[in-house]
């Protein structure tokens, strides 16, 4: 210790005896090592030729080291920041220099320190008197106290409305700039704040935050908008709370001192992977204006990867280009709009038909061996004639609608037994109508396609062998399928265009299985609706898409020439059927664009609530059966399982 002290006294030595004149001419190496601050004192004082007063509570052991030699206004700037570092201050009184603890600075400043000499290094404490023009000086307090160090003093004299600042004068400057950017006239009710190093998105959550913590009813005075597009924050309310948090803007909208050549963004909308080729396809490197490009060796590559798992960018770029590609990202990771399309497919159908006939046929036994005589009418137009019914009686139990018939005993024809049917009436109507309501609904994101099948999956067969095993005389027949949805298919890709108005690109199917084709060899048959088309609709109205009106009547006669025209006794000679089918669809379409998670949600409670009111009715209907059986039912909407 010894020899330190006495090599601080050596540079002490070496720097006394050279002349205040040279020193204040010359580069000087300043360099102490564990030495006596007040020694230090004496020093800059000899060096600078200012004149020093130190506080008797100014103690301790400085160490500096310098590499470099520097002039002695260096050196002072270089000697407060000594002092700062150690809890102490200088200020300035006249032409001397008060060397106290910071804590007594505010009582022992100088308030015309900054007028005299109109600037002062960053790290000496002054006192600056500010005179506010429009915002009250109490109201001025409250906001900037949580702003300033608890070393600083903040004062105020109420009657010349005028602001008292003693702090280091790097603060005092940074103090003074968000005390211009709020003091001006406040008398409307709302503004616009432009950033130029925040972002405004980021900014209003994160005010939004402090506000909403500091008075939860500050939405009742406050409001707050965000537009990304020129990075600006739009207030509106009570002038006292604009000025708060204009003044929290100020404080925050500040560069980052120092970033590094990488980053990681968390996206909240966007999917990363969606958007590293946007990025690398967009973004290239540029040289600042006014600066020579630099070499292709030292030229710094951006790189852009997505981290699936966490949803976030990882950039790698120089600092100017980060900034452009985070603006781009920022503008690009927003809520995209959904839509929720409803399509409604209505068909109504009429199904007439009916059919009236007297067949006979008269004759004597021709299987007696004798001469006969056999004669007759038969209509088969519905394979129900007196023939057909002859060789096969159970037909005219499974025949439709009223038949009659009279018949005695048997005969032969050409081998062949039949029952001796004298005469076959048949009387049919038949009238079906058909109301069918479907209204499938999908909830989907701006350009992106969606599709809905509700249905069955029906098989058809394809084909079928047999095949018959090598060793053995077992026969084995195979029929293939192949299965089919059948229903109803929706698919949709919705983008939203300029105005509100969305462009579908649409595929609409409606099959159904004929019932009576069901067990046929050939395979069940199908009705299909199809429409593919592409529209224009604004933001929830109704649109058809198309559909079908058909208005089919057919009349069948089946007659015997000249008998079946006449009067009366012609309806013995005819047979008569007449089919009517009036069919009516329609197709419709009800887009709705949802922007904000209020929409969705209502949407979706809506449809909640309306499927466990009917889970709720169903249950009060309980069979006699299963009286203790109890319905399924939904939770209440908000509420877990």
């Amino acid at each position: 210790m010894f020899i330190i002290k006495r090599f601080a006294l050596l540079c002490l030595v070496t720097v006394l005896l050279l002349p205040s004149s040279a020193c204040a001419e010359e580069q000087i190496a300043f360099n102490f090592n564990n030495a006596d601050i007040r020694t230090v004192i004496k020093s800059v004082a000899h060096i600078t030729g200012r004149n020093f007063v130190i506080d008797p509570a100014v103690k301790g052991e400085v160490t500096i080291i310098s590499s470099e030699t520097m002039s002695a206004e260096e050196l002072y700037a270089i000697f407060l920041s000594v002092l700062q570092v150690h809890g102490y201050t200088a200020i300035e009184s006249g032409n001397i220099i008060k060397v106290i603890p910071v804590v007594k600075a505010k009582q022992e400043t100088d308030a015309t320190a900054m007028s005299r000499r109109g600037s002062s290094p960053s790290d000496q404490t002054i006192t600056r008197i500010y005179k506010l023009r429009y915002i009250g000086v109490q109201e001025l307090i409250s906001v900037l106290k949580p702003l300033v160090a608890n070393t600083a003093y903040l004062g105020f004299h109420l009657e010349s409305n005028t602001l008292i600042m003693v702090d280091r004068a790097a603060n005092i400057e940074r103090q003074v700039k968000i005390i211009e950017s709020i003091d001006h006239d406040t008398t409307g009710k709302s503004e616009i704040i432009t950033l130029q190093y925040a972002s405004a998105t980021d900014l209003v959550a994160v005010i939004a935050s402090l506000e909403n913590k500091a008075n939860k009813r500050a939405g009742d005075h406050l409001q707050m908008a965000a537009d990304a597009r020129t990075n600006s924050i739009l207030l509106s309310g009570d002038p006292h709370y604009i000025l708060r948090v204009k003044a929290q803007i100020a404080h925050l909208d500040t560069p980052v001192i120092s970033e590094g050549s990488t980053q990681v963004v968390f996206l909240r909308n966007a999917k990363a992977i969606d958007l590293v080729p946007i990025l690398t396809g967009t973004v290239k490197a540029e040289t600042p204006a006014g600066q020579a490009a630099p070499p292709p060796a030292k030229q710094e590559a951006i790189i852009v990867l997505a981290d699936e798992a966490s949803n976030a960018l990882i950039i790698t770029a120089p600092p100017a280009q980060m900034k452009s590609i985070q603006s781009v990202v920022r503008q690009l990771d927003i809520r995209r709009a959904q839509l929720m399309i409803e399509a409604i497919i209505a068909e109504v159908s009429v199904d007439n038909a009916e059919e009236f006939g007297i067949q006979w046929r008269s004759g004597s036994d021709v299987g007696a061996g004798n001469n006969a005589v056999l004669g007759g009418t038969n209509f088969n137009a519905t394979g129900s004639g007196i023939n057909a019914i002859s060789v096969n009686p159970e037909a005219l139990i499974h025949a439709e609608g009223l038949s009659l018939g009279f018949f005695s005993g048997t005969s032969h024809i050409l081998g062949q037994e039949i029952i001796n049917l004298s005469s076959l009436i048949r009387a049919l109507s038949y009238t079906g109508n058909t109301n069918i309501l479907s209204t499938p609904s999908l909830m989907t994101m701006d350009n992106v396609e969606a599709e809905i099948v509700v249905g069955q999956n029906v098989p058809f067969p394809t084909g079928s062998y047999t095949s018959t095993g090598s060793t053995t005389s077992t026969v084995n027949p195979f029929t293939t399928y192949e299965r089919h949805d059948v229903g109803i298919k929706l698919k949709v890709k919705p983008q939203i265009t300029e105005g509100d108005t969305i462009r579908l690109d649409i595929t609409q199917e409606v099959s159904s299985v004929v019932p009576a084709s069901f067990g046929q060899a050939a395979g069940p048959t199908t009705n299909t609706r199809t429409i593919t088309t592409s529209v224009l609709v604004d933001d929830g109205k109704l649109l058809v898409l198309g559909g079908l009106i058909s208005n089919d009547v057919r009349e069948e006669e089946h007659s015997v020439p000249i008998l079946g025209r006449i009067p009366l006794l012609g309806a013995l000679f005819r047979y008569n059927s007449v089919n009517h089918d009036k069919r009516n669809l329609m197709v419709f379409l009800r887009p709705v664009i949802i922007r904000e998670a209020a929409s969705s949600s209502r949407i979706t409670f809506d449809k909640y609530d309306y499927m466990r009111d009917l889970q709720q009715r169903h249950g009060e209907q309980q069979s006699f059966l299963l009286p203790k059986d109890e319905a399924p039912l939904l939770p209440v909407a908000g509420q877990g399982d």
